[in-house]
């Protein structure tokens, strides 16, 4: 039996171009392969960048909002006169007028030497960059009305600088049992008040630039 001849050039006229035609599509269909990896690495690269951007976003509003609530608080605590040092003046002040203003029959009062707080607790992020500082307030108040010692030390706690807090308070009644004196004392409150100060390290700052 006679091997089959094939007939190059008639078998090259009808298969070169679809040959060619299959090369060149396999070629692109790689390079699109490769191009599509390259870029799918690319988006992969850009969406967890964007993520971590719009992570690194939303940390920054919320420090920015948590820093604009506590400066408002600062700033509030700062006009009280708990954040700055101790108006001693403004005190006394505050408590003859108060006084005066309620008409107390009488008021006598001794203000004890700032002391610097010993913390139990100190917190990592403040330090040593906050102080508090406490002074101690003896006053006697002669009253006319149980509640003209609320009025007093209400307006104490608004007027005055600093955070007060009553630390004890002992009344005891004056005169006769059944008897009461309008214009004189019918009551004596003998109180102990603690006045609470803060210094912050920019308050320090500041001193040593002036």
């Amino acid at each position: 039996m006679k091997p089959v001849k094939f007939d190059r050039d008639y078998l090259l006229q009808d298969t070169l171009w679809p040959g060619v035609s299959l090369l060149v599509a396999a070629i692109v269909m790689a390079i699109g392969i490769w191009f599509h990896d390259q870029q799918q690495q690319v988006y992969e690269t850009h969406s967890a960048n964007h993520e971590a951007i719009h992570d690194d976003y939303d940390q920054l509003v919320y420090r920015r909002r948590l820093l604009e609530r506590y400066f408002r608080r600062y700033s509030e605590f700062q006009e009280l006169g708990f954040i700055g040092r101790e108006s001693r003046l403004d005190g006394i002040e505050t408590i003859r007028l108060a006084a005066t203003g309620l008409d107390l029959p009488n008021v006598t009062y001794s203000l004890e030497p700032q002391l610097e707080v010993i913390r139990p607790i100190t917190s990592a992020t403040s330090g040593a960059d906050i102080q508090v500082f406490l002074s101690r307030l003896e006053i006697d108040l002669g009253l006319v009305h149980e509640l003209d010692m609320l009025r007093f030390f209400e307006r104490l706690e608004i007027e005055a600088p600093g955070l007060m807090k009553v630390d004890r308070c002992d009344m005891s009644l004056q005169g006769l049992q059944g008897q009461e004196l309008v214009a004189d004392t019918n009551i004596v409150a003998s109180c102990s008040l603690m006045i609470f100060s803060v210094i912050t390290s920019d308050i320090h700052a500041a001193e040593t630039e002036s």
